[in-house]
């Protein structure tokens, strides 16, 4: 019998020597598990297993038989690229000698945002359900993630998939949560966290998408999935994310033991690994490490989007650690310092006449031993203007605190020069600021006030009922902050945020740490941060009320997140 000839190898070597000569510019991991392959390959012997090239050709070719469903490429055939072909011919192919089954049975994806995680998910899982080899009988697969709204990517890809192809479409129907394939009654499942309490499953395979979204709370929900899975004959557990934060608690643990195994570190037979990351010690900035994160660059990552990225990321630790994290794919702390001190510098300036101009407020309530912040943002720009705002702000604290000495510096040159004002007792005296809020409206047209509600409701009351003031709650969340934080930082940057310099807002602005949720949103994190921030947040509240003057220019904050 004439020896199998393979359609794929041969590109795949190439894609191989490429990685391991540095031509292809990958990075340190993606090299790891070439050269983990090829190791395997001369050690399968004593490994206890073969690669089966017959059955991974297969695979490829049942995948490029399907059709893209979004964007430029809708209609037209997948056509895997080098590396797709890769873990396909790593997945599929290496099989256990004792039995014959695949050898993988947990795989580990890592790439960067917009690399097409969601289609080559959706890919396997419908390998998997249709054609596995051998064919599982009533095999049940789950997608899951923190919530049932996120498993829509990979399942919106299989049923537009399914959709798209004939043969499959009759082959299938397709429900709300459930793909079920007719023939043998397989089912696809999407699940949120409600999987931790789904007793009775029996899982062929599983998706778990963003790991770098689970958190403690949602581990019980990735127990759950992998031990349903003992009664399967090769049951295959898929991981697909990007890059987590400090406080991606599940994706750091699998991630480290992932890096292990890559590396060989550890042995881990069952276990695929395939990660795509900039090395350490790399610049983001620079166009030829782009490729290390972004294995699709130049077909569904752009280059021209990565650079204007890039752009915004330079004087931007916000958005600087949005472009590690979630397009060079590497972690990053959950704590960013958010001001460039030269940026925030060059916006000092002797301030316009603002006397009748239209303002909003941002107050920031400490009443023990705490600052007492209140800012007014100033809109100079027109409609048909770029963006451009002024600040100014006033603190205060009370005489009798417990945690500050005012007889030092810079607190004492603060009182001194006016800059800080001190009142009586060891609690903030709310009439002082309303004694300011009064003085401030003779001067400006003070159109709101926004203020946390958590610790200032009886003010909000009175300056809305005594004072006749519009005042808005914000809630101390990232999705209030997040805009913005990010506007702010944005016009720093474009030096279209003005300030006169004050000494407090100055040292609140280098003192303030931004903390990321899973999401990639941002807030200021008070606790954080290296010393009080409170002129800072109340400038980003009063921002915030200018945006939303500008609703019609940028649609922010529409009225259904503003309380009264």
């Amino acid at each position: 019998m004439p020896r199998y000839k393979s359609k794929h190898k041969t590109e795949i070597n190439r894609y191989m020597r490429a990685v391991l000569s540095g031509k292809e510019g990958a990075g340190e991991l993606e090299r790891c598990a070439v050269q983990r392959h090829k190791n395997d390959l001369k050690n399968a012997k004593q490994l206890g297993i073969f690669h089966d090239e017959k059955a991974a050709d297969r695979m490829i070719d049942l995948m490029q038989l399907q059709v893209h469903t979004t964007g430029e490429f809708n209609g037209k055939k997948f056509v895997l690229l080098p590396y797709q072909k890769f873990m396909v011919w790593c997945l599929f192919g290496w099989k256990r000698k004792e039995d014959g089954y695949r050898r993988f049975s947990k795989a580990f994806i890592s790439v960067g945002r917009g690399n097409g995680k969601s289609p080559f998910a959706a890919l396997l899982m419908l390998m998997l359900i249709c054609f596995d080899e051998p064919k599982e009988t009533r095999a049940e697969l789950v997608l899951a993630a923190t919530e049932r709204r996120q498993t829509k990517f990979v399942a919106g890809e299989i049923k537009r998939m399914i959709k798209k192809q004939p043969a499959l479409k009759k082959r299938f129907k397709i429900y709300q949560n459930n793909i079920v394939f007719t023939p043998d009654e397989s089912y696809i499942e999407a699940l949120g966290k409600e999987a931790k309490s789904k007793d009775g499953m029996n899982l062929h395979a599983f998706v778990a998408d963003e790991v770098h979204e689970w958190r403690d709370e949602h581990r019980g929900v990735l127990d759950k999935l992998q031990t349903s899975m003992g009664k399967r004959r090769q049951p295959l557990e898929i991981l697909i994310t990007t890059a987590g934060s400090d406080q991606s608690v599940i994706w750091l643990e699998v991630y480290e033991s992932a890096c292990q195994v890559v590396r060989g570190i550890y042995s881990a037979e069952h276990w695929f690994v395939f990660i795509c990351q900039m090395d350490q010690g790399d610049d983001p900035h620079d166009p030829k490490v782009w490729r290390k994160g972004n294995p699709n660059l130049g077909i569904s990552v752009k280059e021209k989007y990565l650079q204007n990225l890039s752009e915004e990321a330079r004087h931007n630790p916000a958005k600087l650690n949005q472009f590690l994290r979630y397009h060079m794919n590497v972690r990053v702390r959950s704590s960013i310092k958010a001001v460039d001190l030269e940026l925030w510098a060059a916006g000092k300036t002797e301030l316009p006449d603002l006397t009748g101009k239209v303002c909003c407020a941002g107050l920031d309530l400490g009443w023990t031993d705490d600052l007492a912040s209140l800012a007014l943002c100033f809109p100079l720009h027109s409609k048909q203007e770029k963006p451009r705002y002024a600040i100014k702000q006033w603190s205060w604290i009370c005489e009798e605190t417990e945690v500050r000495d005012l007889s030092s510096q810079p607190w004492a040159g603060w009182i001194k020069s006016g800059k800080l004002i001190v009142t009586p007792g060891n609690t903030t005296d709310p009439q002082a600021i309303y004694n300011k809020i009064a003085e401030i409206r003779k001067l400006y047209q003070l159109r709101t006030v926004a203020l946390d509600p958590n610790n200032a409701r009886a003010v909000g009351i009175a300056l809305a009922n005594d004072m006749g003031i519009d005042v808005f709650d914000f809630f101390q969340t990232t999705r209030k902050y997040n805009e913005p934080v990010q506007t702010f930082l944005t016009l720093l940057k474009n030096g279209n945020l003005l300030h006169d310099g004050d000494p407090v807002l100055s040292w609140a602005a280098d003192n303030m740490v931004l903390k990321e949720d899973a999401a990639g949103l941002v807030m200021p994190d008070k606790n954080k941060s290296t010393e009080k921030i409170d002129p800072m947040v109340a400038s980003l509240m009063a921002l915030s009320e200018c945006l939303y003057l500008d609703t019609d220019r940028n649609g922010y904050n529409s009225h259904e997140f503003r309380i009264l």
